[in-house]
């Protein structure tokens, strides 16, 4: 026993030993108690965070560590240049509500139930997002900025919430934060970096890890079709000479003949985009909304750097979609064109290396990479791929090409599929949603003409290519249906 372990003391009165037995005991059990906490503690610390960045409308070309030396963006510059830069990254369907939904939950708009853009769209019931998995697994919760499902975010896995749905003015815009309506005084995009840090300093209290989803309104059009920046960064490009894009005067030959009498012509012409002086001048109006966002978005960097978060801590980010700017004629999205599926996106933070990675990478990649990064397990029915080995160095098996779909007409477009590999792409234009019956066919090779202006589709001497393009097609089409 312990107390025949112990030296006698045999001038102590009897009751001293007793007490001093119940008092060993005590501390005994109160070590073990704050052993387990501790070790809770450090499990908890294990866990990284996460600041997810989404961005909006913003091309693959729209930052400068893309090689636009035309668009400042020197916060996330900064920040990219410490990680992995992915310089083949897509999404699966260039429009806002079904980009969102395929980011939280990892899957494509056919499954999840968010294939178009509207008021309706929302996530079928049954759907879970990264949001739902790091909460369970103890994380605190974020979602600050743009929303643009049915769903609410608290729906969708998220405590903390200060957002305001779809499109709106960029200056004094109605926001809901935290249930409570108000105005958002001033530029929109100060507000969110205002929130997001509010949830920083609030993190400083919980001994847990967090999820931050942070989604900017720009660089989207405001509702009258304009970009607001302030003055003083407009005024930085009024005297630069913006080129126009090469292709801004496509008649479209070899594309489907919808398109020319489609939105996103129609609108470009609406525009102005019939003279290019009208092209450059909405490019500089773009470029600074941009600029101004990462100016935003750089406080959020550094309050996560002042808080002790950042060897901690993963930044995630991508633009939720491209957007034309006068390429073939076309302003908007949607249409499986570069400009419209391209956009820029890196991954930066402890373990990650730095420098650029050429794979195919997507936007439900991002829901898995979580997941292992806070080890999870990946849910067998997330269609995106973990990046973790890709920007780790190792050597992994990846894919070779991915579906792009668009199968409910959207902003202007007929039903679509294509697929796309590192060189070529098809592009298949249905008559029906069903995408049974095709309607019209495309297909590129991008090494050679990353412009899409030589429609190859049916001339004879790609009908290997295209036959091969159409059978991985098939199978991608099958395996949605299979999950």
């Amino acid at each position: 026993m312990m107390s025949e372990r112990l030296p006698r003391r045999d001038s102590a009165p009897r009751t001293e030993t007793v007490m001093g037995r119940r008092g060993f005991l005590q501390a005994f059990g109160l070590g073990l108690v704050e052993l387990a906490a501790g070790a809770r503690a450090r499990e908890r610390r294990r866990r990284p965070n996460f600041v997810f960045i989404l961005t909006d409308d913003q091309r693959h070309d729209a930052v400068g560590y893309s090689g636009n030396a035309l668009v400042k963006t020197p916060h996330l510059d900064r920040l990219a240049q410490r990680g992995t830069k992915f310089s083949n990254a897509f999404v699966v369907l260039s429009i806002c509500c079904p980009s969102r939904a395929a980011c939280l939950t990892g899957r494509y708009g056919s499954r999840n139930g968010v294939a178009y853009v509207g008021g309706s769209a929302r996530l079928h019931d049954r759907e879970r997002t990264f949001a739902h998995y790091l909460k369970d697994a103890g994380y605190a919760t974020a979602m600050v900025g743009k929303w643009h499902l049915a769903n609410s975010p608290q729906a969708c896995g998220f405590d903390f919430v200060t957002h305001f749905v779809s499109n709106g003015p960029q200056w004094n815009r109605q926001v809901n934060e935290h249930g409570q309506k108000k105005t958002a005084h001033g530029f929109i995009e100060d507000y969110n970096a205002d929130q997001a840090i509010a949830f920083l300093d609030r993190m400083k209290d919980q001994d847990k890890p967090f999820v931050l989803f942070l989604c900017t309104q720009l660089a989207h059009m405001d509702h009258n079709f304009d970009w607001k920046p302030k003055t003083e960064t407009l005024a930085r490009y009024a005297d630069v000479d913006i080129p126009v894009p090469r292709t801004w005067r496509d008649d479209l030959a070899g594309k489907p003949p919808y398109l020319k009498q489609g939105r996103n012509r129609m609108q470009a012409l609406k525009y102005g985009y019939d003279k290019a002086e009208n092209i450059r001048e909405h490019l500089r109006r773009y470029y600074a909304a941009i600029e101004d966002t990462d100016a935003a978005l750089g406080r959020v960097i550094d309050a996560v750097k002042a808080s002790g978060y950042e060897d901690d801590t993963y930044y995630l980010f991508m633009g939720d979609n491209g957007w034309f700017m006068g390429e073939h004629g076309f302003t908007s999205k949607v249409l499986p064109y570069e400009e419209s599926i391209r956009v820029p996106m890196f991954a930066a933070g402890p373990g990650i290396e730095a420098g650029t990675n050429e794979d195919l990478v997507l936007n439900i990649d991002w829901a898995p990479t979580m997941m292992e990064l806070a080890g999870l397990a990946r849910p067998s029915n997330m269609h995106g791929k973990s990046l973790v080995s890709l920007f780790q160095g190792r050597k992994t098996t990846w894919r070779e090409s991915f579906l792009y779909e668009a199968p409910v007409p959207c902003l202007g477009s007929q039903p679509l599929l294509a697929v796309r590999t590192g060189r070529w792409k098809l592009v298949q234009t249905f008559e029906t949603q069903a995408c049974e019956k095709i309607a019209f066919e495309e297909l590129y090779d991008l090494q050679n003409d990353p412009e899409e202006m030589q429609n190859l589709a049916n001339d004879g001497q790609h009908a290997g290519i295209q036959a091969t393009l159409a059978q991985a097609m098939a199978r991608h089409r099958n395996r949605l249906r299979s999950s």
